[in-house]
């Protein structure tokens, strides 16, 4: 809580005017300000879903009562990634999940994969534990191939499915497998590595910056989530295991069949500077969604988060059903 004797309206002046580069060498009275400005900003409210197969982290927004909506983020993102564009999503109730092994959600047991089919029974668990039985999907990249198969699976229980610059998973074809599956055995038998320590949450934001299309601002809010601190620094609390090869794809007739099956509308958008317009691997299947809008924007595949204002101005009407 921020001391009743700080003059509140001046320290958040300051606070709209740090960059994320300032705000690192900011006294902490700057930067508990910015915590407690953002918070109450966006309504947040950090929670944990208690599910049958484990502990899922989750950003709360918005008001019980509103129009239900879970958020689903992209791979070694988590649910910051949906801060920037909440505020301009008023009417519904957002719940943005930590995929299993990000941000701060728990971490998959033993040696067990990450693999992309296993996240549709972490969110419609996730959803149970929530009191969900019909709700939107909003996802972003793989949030959003995730949100399209729940869609299939479950379409008496999906109001309306929402993409941003994701529609469904890479695929790989049978003669690919064998090769993808020793890939993936080689890789999850070796030692696992103490990993790379940051000497500030900045070096990490950079780094990010530099991996993925984004803003150094938007880099932030990803790692700041991702991170935790150490001895000697800052360490990522993502689960190592998420860069290690899948151990199969979904083929593409599968990934055909079920793209095929969703009911619900649906909205995809997608970034002149994106990955589904720009990935011929990617490019092609938005035809199979039966009841589907597509809007293009101009942007990079985080757009959602460098220029939420864009963004939501063509989800609002959508998620809202207006």
């Amino acid at each position: 809580m921020l001391p009743g004797a700080w003059n509140l309206p001046i320290i958040w002046h300051q606070v709209e005017q740090t960059s994320s580069t300032e705000l690192e060498r900011s006294s902490d009275v700057i930067k508990a300000a910015y915590e407690t400005r953002r918070a109450a900003a966006y309504q947040l409210k950090e929670i944990q879903i208690e599910t049958a197969n484990l502990k899922i982290a989750a950003l709360s927004f918005g008001k019980q009562g509103n129009p239900p909506v879970i958020a689903l983020h992209g791979w070694l993102d988590n649910a910051a990634s949906f801060v920037p564009i909440e505020r301009y999503l008023p009417g519904i109730n957002l719940s943005a999940l930590d995929f299993p092994g990000h941000g701060k959600s728990q971490h998959r047991s033993g040696v067990n994969a990450y693999h992309f089919i296993d996240y549709a029974a972490d969110v419609l668990l996730a959803a149970d534990a929530l009191g969900l039985t019909r709700f939107t999907l909003l996802g972003h990249s793989l949030g959003a191939g995730v949100a399209a198969l729940i869609a299939a699976i479950v379409p008496d229980r999906i109001e309306r499915l929402a993409m941003v610059e994701g529609l469904a998973p890479f695929t790989g074809e049978p003669d690919t497998m064998l090769p993808q599956f020793r890939r993936h055995i080689e890789e999850t038998c070796k030692p696992a590595s103490n990993g790379r320590v940051y000497r500030s949450i900045d070096a990490a934001a950079r780094a990010r910056q530099k991996a993925g299309d984004m803003s150094l601002d938007s880099a932030k809010l990803i790692v700041e989530r991702n991170l935790e601190k150490t001895e000697n620094g800052y360490q990522w609390r993502t689960d190592r295991r998420l860069r290690k090869p899948s151990p199969l794809y979904l083929s593409d007739a599968h990934v055909k069949q079920y793209l095929a099956s969703i009911e619900c509308n649906a909205l995809l958008i997608r970034s002149d500077q994106g990955i589904i317009r720009n990935w011929s691997s990617l490019r092609g299947r938005e035809p199979l969604v039966k009841n589907i809008q597509i809007i293009d924007i101009d942007g990079g595949h985080h757009c959602h988060m460098d220029d939420p204002k864009l963004v939501a101005r063509h989800l609002l009407p959508f998620l809202i059903g207006t």
